[in-house]
Order: C-alpha cells, then sequence, then structure tokens
C-alpha cells in the first residue's frame, strides 16, 4: 500500500503546489500557507507533517522543532539555511537539507547585471535624461571594467561562477575563502587574500558570496570599509546580516564606496528608518549611487520551477529512505 505523505509548505508559495504535487504524487496531502510567523499555523499541522519545504520567513527554533513530532525532514527550498536550528533539528531527528545548486548561474549573472550598471552609469543616465539632461558627462565618475580588481568574498558554487565571468571581461580577480584549500586559485590562475582586510585594500569593486554564520554575521563593518580603496564599489547578493548597513552607509557618505548594489537586506522589506535606506528613498543623488533589488537574485521563471522541484525531491528521497543528496549536518 503507498504511504500518503503530509506535506507542509509554511511560508512564501503563494501559486497552487502544482510542482510539489507531480513529486509527491497524487496521493500526497500538501498544505499551503503563507505564514510570516510560526504561530499563525496551528500546533496539530506542525505535529502531523511528515516534511517540511521552508522558505525564509519562518524560524525553526528549538520551540518549534519539539512541536514537529512526525516530521522526517526538513528542505530549504534555496541555498541558505540560517533559519533552521541545524543542532537542535539533529538532536530530534529530523533531516536538513538545501538546493545549494538550482540557482547558481541566476545569482552570478544578477551580481554582474549590478557591477555592469554601476561601472556604467545606467541609473544615473536613464535618471539623467528622465529630466532632460542628454549628455555623457553625467557620467563622471564612471570607470574601465577592464584591468579593475574584482574582490570576492566566499568562493564556492556562485562565487567561483562570478569570478569566470569576470575574467572574461578582463578582470583581475582576488577572493578570500579560508575553507578553500591552498592552491585552489591556481585551477583558475586568481589570486588569494589572508584576510577580508587584505582583500578590501586590493580591490575595486567588492562582492559578497558567503554563507550567512556566526562567523560571518556583521563581517562587514567599519573597520572593513576603512580598509577598502577610495571610490570602490560593494555589492551583496548573498545575506544581509553579511552587513552592517550603517558602516556601508558612512562609506558611502565619505566616499570610501562610490556606488552599491544589495540584493539582500537583513530586515527584508526593508526598514526606511534606517539611514542608507532612507536616503536610497529619498535623496536623488544618493539613489543613483545604489541599486537595491527584492532579494531576487535567484529568481527567474526557469529557476523557480528547478528549485521547488528540486526540493520536493530531496524530501521525497528522504521520506522513502533514499539517501538525501544535499544533507546539512551539525558541525560541532
Amino acid at each position: 500500500m503507498t504511504q500518503i505523505f503530509k506535506i507542509l509548505i509554511p511560508d512564501r508559495l503563494a501559486t497552487p503546489a502544482d510542482i510539489e504535487q507531480s513529486v509527491f504524487g497524487r496521493e500526497a496531502s500538501i498544505h499551503l500557507f503563507q505564514a510570516t510567523n510560526a504561530d499563525q499555523i496551528e500546533d496539530k499541522v506542525w505535529c502531523e507533517c511528515d516534511a517540511v519545504l521552508a522558505w525564509h520567513e519562518i524560524i525553526y527554533d528549538r520551540e518549534l522543532l519539539s512541536k514537529m513530532k512526525n516530521c522526517k525532514v526538513i528542505v530549504r527550498v534555496g541555498v541558505g539555511y540560517d533559519n533552521v536550528d541545524i543542532k537542535a533539528a539533529s538532536e530530534y531527528g529530523i533531516t536538513v537539507c538545501n538546493v545549494p545548486d538550482y540557482g547558481t548561474d541566476d545569482v552570478a549573472d544578477h551580481t554582474m547585471a549590478m557591477m555592469l550598471s554601476l561601472c556604467r552609469g545606467l541609473t544615473q543616465y536613464g535618471e539623467a535624461a528622465k529630466q532632460g539632461l542628454w549628455h555623457w558627462e553625467v557620467g563622471n565618475n564612471l570607470r574601465r571594467i577592464k584591468g579593475s580588481t574584482l574582490g570576492i568574498i566566499g568562493l564556492g558554487r556562485i562565487g567561483t561562477a562570478v569570478a569566470l565571468r569576470a575574467k572574461s571581461f578582463g578582470m583581475n580577480i582576488c577572493f578570500y575563502d579560508p575553507y578553500k584549500p591552498y592552491g585552489y586559485e591556481k585551477t583558475f590562475s586568481i589570486k588569494r587574500a589572508d584576510s577580508v582586510n587584505e582583500l578590501a585594500k586590493s580591490s575595486d569593486i567588492i562582492s559578497i558570496h558567503a554563507p550567512l554564520t556566526n562567523e560571518t554575521n556583521k563581517m562587514i563593518d567599519e573597520h572593513f570599509f576603512k580598509a577598502c580603496k577610495q571610490n570602490s564599489i560593494f555589492i551583496n547578493t548573498a545575506r544581509g546580516a553579511i552587513v552592517e548597513l550603517d558602516a556601508l552607509y558612512k562609506a558611502m557618505v565619505t566616499g570610501k564606496v562610490l556606488f552599491a548594489g544589495l540584493d539582500v537586506l537583513a530586515i527584508e522589506p526593508p526598514d526606511y528608518s534606517q539611514q542608507l535606506i532612507n536616503a536610497w528613498k529619498n535623496d536623488s543623488d544618493f539613489s543613483n549611487r545604489i541599486i537595491i533589488t527584492p532579494h531576487a537574485a535567484f529568481y527567474n521563471q526557469e529557476s523557480f520551477i528547478e528549485m521547488r522541484k528540486k526540493a520536493a525531491e530531496e524530501a521525497l528521497r528522504a521520506l522513502t529512505n533514499e539517501i538525501p543528496k544535499y544533507v546539512i549536518k551539525y558541525e560541532k
């Protein structure tokens, strides 16, 4: 007799779960919510679910995990898993997985799009043209991309994809990633920095591609920006909490950072009382120096389908006693 699984999709997904249903089969019971916190879903639902396809609105702390008596697996529908207490999940016998490979090219492309737009002044030119200022001198602080140095913090799948794209534009590449073995840089003919500050000193453009961990939380702070070159460009398509936004704002005011591109923020949607967000919204000169997108670097029609399908397939493997591909283990 075929087992009927109860699948919980607690947050974010507003569309019918047709992709997930096709993976789990017609008999599976899929419970779709658009909750912003765990309390909006009854304890009974949490208790009875066999698997959770988790987006990033809900925090899976010890208290919530203790309610999930029947749950065998939580799959983060995406790459980052900082909203799941991995240690507590392991203690409760819940396997945690993610989908690390669905949007590598898409986030890398988004990063390059931000870089190219900022370097070529597309926002400045576009806004000036609306005002009738039809002249190339509007972009008086632009720079040549070829020959500039791109510093990449985190050389995983996405960071490597960005490095390969940037090399095709004739850029020099430097990276900081203490988890890559020495000699890895020779594979791509790029340079290694031994600290984030060393990378900051040598980079014209800096792009973040690290996960959010205790180690990287607020890693990009005032000290980092003080080490940056004057008039540098800063891009973050990783996790918002890696960057202290007030420190970035001060760096932009002083000219340490000339342009910034942010796809992620520590608070999403934005807190408009924060100085940088307020200036981006209300100061036209400042807004021409920064691009903010709504945590959308991963998104296009193809990647959205791929992400959901792979997350469901990973959950199904765990539920049917197959070995999941992307298990996240608790590291003591």
